[in-house]
């Protein structure tokens, strides 16, 4: 089962340890690079750019050029966006680079003046952590 978890604070004391950038639609080829290094299917070019059309934008921590995790922000309400679709690639867990670009992304979603929330699976102890380390409650 799933849990949704809310916050409008940012705590400012992650570090940013890697190059994190927003992505494209002309990064389309790198990230399908990372959904097959995640173990993904790419995602069909038209899906890609539709995404970008409805106004869902990712970032990508970049690892000697690849993106090695990723996080989106998904704005499914005029009040509320969610950080979401957060992946690191097997080889690079363990690192706190998902935390990394949940800030990211969480610090966006506060500077728009939106509520940030976030879901995880309640098994999920690693993302749990990374939750709880961004200042995040249970909606």
């Amino acid at each position: 089962m799933e849990i949704l978890y809310f916050t409008r604070n940012f705590t400012e004391n992650i570090e940013m340890s890697q190059t994190i950038r927003w992505l494209t639609v002309d990064d389309y080829d790198r990230f399908c690079e990372h959904l097959s290094l995640c173990g993904q299917h790419v995602l069909e070019l038209p899906d890609w750019k539709q995404a970008y059309a409805e106004g869902t934008v990712y970032c990508g921590l970049f690892i000697g050029g690849k993106i090695v995790c990723r996080a989106c922000v998904e704005k499914y309400s005029s009040h509320a966006w969610e950080v979401a679709d957060v992946r690191t690639a097997r080889p690079y867990r363990g690192n706190g680079y998902a935390r990394q670009v949940c800030a990211f992304v969480l610090k966006y979603i506060l500077q728009q003046g939106r509520t940030a929330t976030i879901r995880t699976e309640e098994d999920n102890l690693a993302m749990k952590n990374v939750i709880a380390d961004l200042g995040f409650s249970i909606l």
